[in-house]
Formats: structure tokens, sequence, C-alpha cells
């Protein structure tokens, strides 16, 4: 599948004129069956849960399916507010093929869906949703790649941050303000990894609380659509952030990650002065979930992992590198967020000697303890 480029954005908007006039005389409908259209990828997946949140909120009586792929698929396997996950891949639609994308409109077609939310910038998701002939179809429409929405949201004034603009989405079709300002990101680890999680942290670690459980997240930049090693903040810094929270908290760390991130998680844990808890490659993202609803504290960068902990409630340090955390920051989230961000240009350009140091992260870090020491004080 070709990559959209400037002649077929010019093409979506070309294509937008019949679609726009025939729109503008169609009153927006409550939702009864409703499909959310957002395949790729996880940490994208996750930054769209407050718009589900919202929507579930104000139609409760609504039934809302996912469309999304085998790779994001963990961010909401378990979220209560989904009756229905629709496959939509292994990885991005931006690889699929001809055949693959009918076989999805199929798919969609026979679930019978009246509205379908499609919280991307994407003409071709706008159109798998007109191929499947769902007649309210919510989208952004910006650059003119969402020709074929009947309900098309442009760009709020003042809306940076991805979360923000998608629940425009809910907004557009009657969200009450109110419900749209206490909606935030989402993620439910399932009852078996909550049970797994808390066995291994007694029996491989002896933790029983009685000592601040600490997550580094090594890894990110990672993913269908991208590879972007260089949003991993460097392991030299990782492994003085180590340091100094065992020394300072006499903390309990865990490194975490999948099996791509296993050489930086084993290249940090034989630098610290006391090894960690490698997990890196041996917990699911279910799992992570599960333990950053017990853990102190989560550091890692902009990727998926630091979004799913960050919605589960657990302190998070985000260290972003050519990323900005007011564009794609974990939003709303139950537990406090601190983000390091040093503006700079993003691409070839870019340059961790200017990012975050480690003494930045550690100072940033022990607020973050301090703060939830408070609050597990206060009365």
């Amino acid at each position: 599948m070709p990559r959209e480029n400037i002649a077929t954005t010019t093409i979506a908007r070309l294509a937008r004129i019949p679609f726009w006039a025939s729109s503008a005389r169609r009153p927006i409908r409550p939702p009864q069956k409703a499909l959310i259209l957002k395949t790729c990828c996880l940490s994208q997946v996750m930054l769209a849960t407050p718009m589900l949140a919202a929507l579930a909120r104000q139609f409760p009586q609504a039934q809302f399916d996912w469309a999304v792929s085998q790779w994001a698929r963990p961010a909401v396997a378990s979220n209560p507010r989904i009756s229905e996950l629709i496959h939509a891949g292994d990885a991005s639609l931006r690889q699929a093929s001809w055949v693959e994308i009918r076989e999805l409109v199929s798919l969609i077609r026979h679930q019978g869906y009246d509205t379908c939310f499609i919280p991307s910038r994407s003409s071709l998701l706008s159109f798998i949703a007109w191929q499947a002939g769902i007649p309210q179809r919510v989208g952004l429409n910006l650059n003119g790649r969402g020709f074929a929405h009947t309900v098309a949201v442009r760009r709020p004034a003042g809306i940076v941050h991805e979360s923000a603009l998608y629940l425009a989405l809910a907004e557009a079709v009657g969200v009450s303000p109110e419900i749209i300002d206490e909606a935030g990101m989402e993620f439910y680890p399932p009852d078996r990894d909550r049970l797994s999680v808390t066995e291994r942290l007694v029996t491989e670690l002896d933790w029983l609380g009685d000592r601040p459980l600490v997550l580094l997240h090594p890894g990110g930049g990672i993913n269908p659509l991208r590879q972007d090693p260089g949003k991993q903040w460097p392991v030299a810094r990782f492994v003085l952030l180590a340091n100094h929270l065992a020394r300072k908290h006499n903390a309990q760390i865990i490194l975490v990650g999948n099996q791509s991130d296993l050489p930086r998680a084993a290249e940090i844990a034989g630098l610290t002065s006391s090894p960690p808890a490698n997990w890196a490659g041996k917990i699911s993202l279910g799992g992570l979930g599960a333990l950053s609803e017990l853990a102190d504290l989560y550091v890692g960068s902009d990727s998926g992992p630091t979004h799913i902990a960050a919605a589960a409630g657990c302190p998070t340090l985000a260290i972003f590198g050519p990323s900005d955390p007011a564009v794609s920051g974990p939003f709303a989230t139950k537990g406090a967020v601190a983000a390091l961000h040093t503006s700079q240009p993003a691409g070839p350009l870019f340059d961790w000697q200017r990012g975050a140091t480690a003494a930045e992260a550690a100072e940033a870090a022990d607020r973050l303890l301090g703060a939830k020491v408070d609050a597990e004080l206060r009365p």
C-alpha cells in the first residue's frame, strides 16, 4: 500500500467535494453501534482511549467496537468499554495489500455499524469506513485526508495534543464539555496478569511493598510505522539514574521491555552498582500495566509502554528526545506525570548531548517519589 503524499492528498481534497455537499444536509445522530477505526500504533491507540471514555459516558447504551492491529491490540484488549475487537492486520495498514484491505472492509460491513470514529489523518481509513457502508463517519479532516467523512472535524484553535484533538470527534457528536474535560487515558490489565505479577514480585524478588518499586524501560521508538531508536535515552544515563535511585531510595529496580529491548536492558543491568531485576522480554504489556499499578515510579521514553504505565496510575517520568510531550505525552492520567524535554530540531539534527541529563532525571524522579510518599501519608 503506497504512502500518502502530495498527489494523494490533492486527489483526496478534490474527492471531498461531493461528500461535503451531501453531509451538510445530514443531521448528526447519537451512535448506537459504533466502530473506532484506529489501528496503529501502540502509543497512538493509547492516546485515543480518552475519546472512547468520553463517548461511552455520554452514550452508555451504545456499543463500541475497535478495529486494531495485532501489534497495538494489547492497549485495548481488556478495556471494558469495548464490546468487540476487529482484527485489522498484524501491523500497519500502510503495509497491507489491497486484498487485505478489501477483506477488512467486508468484515466491517457485515457488523452493521451506524457510526465510525476515525481519530487519524488518513485518507485510507476514511476510504475503508466509506466502503464498509457506515452511514455516519466522524473523523479528522486535516490536509484533505478525511475526504469521505460525513462529520469532518477540523483542528480546533489552540489544540496541540493528540488526545485533545481526538476528543474533538466526541465533542462533534454531542458529548458534553464536562465529560470531555474529565476524560483521560485508560488501561485495564487482565486479572491474570495482576495475579502473575504479584506472585513474581514475592517469589522472585521477595518484594512486599517495604521499599519503593521502580520500573525502567530503556527501549521505545520501534513500531510498524517507524524505526526511530533516537528516541531512546542513552544507556549511560539510565545507569546513573538507577544507581541514584538504589542509593538514595533503596529502590527495587526492575528493567522492563520486549525482546528488542534485551540488549540495552542487559547492558544497564551489567553496569549498575546494585544489579536490578531484568524482566525485559519476560513480561507482557498487560503484565507491565499490572506492575505499574503497584510501582512507585516508571521511567521511559516517548513510547507505548510509557503511556500504559501512566494510564495505569503509576507516577511516570517520560523522557522525550526528538518528539514533543505537548503533542504526544501521557494525557490526563490517574497518576502524576513529569516530562523532560529539551526543545531542539527533530530528525538527524537531534542530539542527546543537549537532551535530558541524568541529573535532571534524578531530580524529577525524587520529586515524583516524594509526592507519592506525601500522598500516602496524607489522612
